[in-house]
C-alpha cells in the first residue's frame, strides 16, 4: 500500500506546478519573515516572540523539495535567500564562532574585575538560587526570586559574610559590597529593583534587576485572540521599558550601570533600543556558545540577558545549564575601566 502512495507523491514532485509552488512558497516565507523581523511592528507580536530560526526549517525543506534539473536555479535562489536571512536576523551563530581568549583568566586577579550572574529561580526555588554560589559572583540578580527571609538566610552562603541584598516581590539583587536601595516612583508596580552598590574593589555601580511582564508562547497563530493578546502584552512591555529607560537616564554619566534579568523578550527585539545608547548587550560583545536560556533542557530563545554601559569592557558572557530552574544561568565577566567611554 505504501509503494503506490510513494509513486504518486514522486510523480507529483516532478510536476512543474508542484516545483514552482514549493520553491515559490519558500521564497515568499523568507521574504515575509524578513519583513516581520525587520519592521517588528506590534501587529506581528505573536510571531516576534517565536525563535527567528524556527522559520528556516520549513523554508529550506520546501526549497529542497523543488530542486530539480529544471528548477535548479530557482531552488538555489530560495536557499540563498534563507542563507542571507540567517546572517542578518539570527544571532545564535555569532557566539558559536566567536573565539574564547585567555583574557578572563588573566583579568580575574584585577581589582576592577566584576562577575555578574542573572538567574530566574523558577517560582522562587531556593535550590535554584543556591546554584549560583559555585560560580563565585560579585553581584547576583534573581528573577522569580525566593522570598525575602530565604534570601536573607542564603545570601551569606552564596557570597560570604557581609553579603547585602535588596529583595522585592519578583526580583532581588545580592552583592558582596555595600548596597543602597534606590526606590523608583510607584515602586510597588516597578518591574525592576534598583540599587547603588559599592564593591570591595571600590567600584561604585548602579544595578537594575529586571523582569518584564511575561508572555506565553502560543502556537495557535490562526486565532485572533492569540494576536490580540500578544500585541497587548508587547504594548505593556514597551511602557515598562520606557520606565526603566527613564530611571537609567537619571544615573549620572560618571556612574557605571549594569542591567540584567529576565526581559521576557527575544534578543534583538527593537524594544531594547528604548534603552540609552550607552547600554549594550554583553552577549553580543563577548558571548560564547549557545546563548539561548529558555527552556533549560532545550533552550530555544535568549530572554535572560546582562547589559552594561561603556564604563565596563565585557570579557566573557556564558550561559550555563541549571539543575533546579527552567531557565539557564547567565554568567558575565566585566572589567571596569574609567577610560572605557
Amino acid at each position: 500500500m505504501a509503494w503506490p502512495l510513494f509513486q504518486r507523491l514522486n510523480v507529483s514532485r516532478r510536476s512543474r506546478w508542484f516545483q514552482v509552488l514549493v520553491v515559490g512558497g519558500s521564497i515568499a516565507l523568507c521574504l515575509a519573515a524578513s519583513f516581520v523581523f525587520w519592521a517588528q511592528a506590534d501587529v506581528f507580536a505573536a510571531v516576534l516572540v517565536l525563535p527567528r530560526w524556527l522559520w528556516i526549517l520549513p523554508g529550506v525543506l520546501c526549497g529542497l523539495l523543488g530542486w530539480t534539473r529544471e528548477r535548479k536555479r530557482l531552488a538555489i535562489a530560495a536557499l540563498a535567500l534563507w542563507f542571507l536571512y540567517a546572517i542578518f536576523f539570527i544571532q545564535e551563530w555569532h557566539s558559536l564562532i566567536r573565539f574564547r581568549t585567555a583574557t578572563v583568566q588573566a583579568a580575574s586577579e584585577h581589582a576592577k574585575f566584576v562577575r555578574v550572574i542573572s538567574l530566574n529561580c523558577s517560582a522562587g526555588d531556593e535550590k535554584a538560587a543556591m546554584e549560583v554560589g559555585s560560580y563565585h559572583p560579585d553581584i547576583v540578580l534573581f528573577e522569580e526570586t525566593p522570598l525575602r527571609p530565604i534570601i536573607q538566610r542564603i545570601a551569606p552562603q552564596i557570597l560570604g559574610p557581609g553579603a547585602e541584598h535588596l529583595s522585592g516581590s519578583d526580583v532581588t539583587i545580592v552583592t558582596r559590597g555595600k548596597l543602597t536601595p534606590i526606590t523608583p516612583g510607584n515602586a510597588q508596580s516597578a518591574p525592576f529593583g534598583h540599587a547603588r552598590i559599592e564593591l570591595p574593589s571600590g567600584v561604585v555601580v548602579e544595578v537594575f534587576s529586571i523582569r518584564l511582564h511575561p508572555y506565553g508562547i502560543r502556537a495557535d497563530l490562526w486565532s485572533p485572540d492569540c494576536w490580540r493578546e500578544q500585541r497587548e502584552n508587547r504594548e505593556h512591555q514597551r511602557e515598562q521599558f520606557k520606565w526603566l529607560a527613564r530611571e537609567v537616564d537619571k544615573v549620572p554619566a560618571d556612574v557605571p550601570v549594569i542591567i540584567g534579568g529576565d526581559f521576557n523578550l527575544p534578543a534583538g527585539d527593537k524594544l531594547f533600543r528604548l534603552l540609552p545608547s550607552r547600554i549594550r548587550d554583553t552577549f553580543t560583545v563577548a558571548g560564547h556558545g549557545w546563548g539561548d536560556t529558555l527552556v533549560n533542557d532545550f533552550p530555544f530563545i535568549r530572554i535572560d540577558q546582562i547589559w552594561c554601559d561603556d564604563h565596563f569592557r565585557p570579557l566573557s558572557t556564558d550561559v550555563h545549564r541549571t539543575v533546579n530552574s527552567d531557565h539557564r544561568m547567565v554568567v558575565c565577566d566585566l572589567l571596569y575601566s574609567s577610560e572605557e567611554r
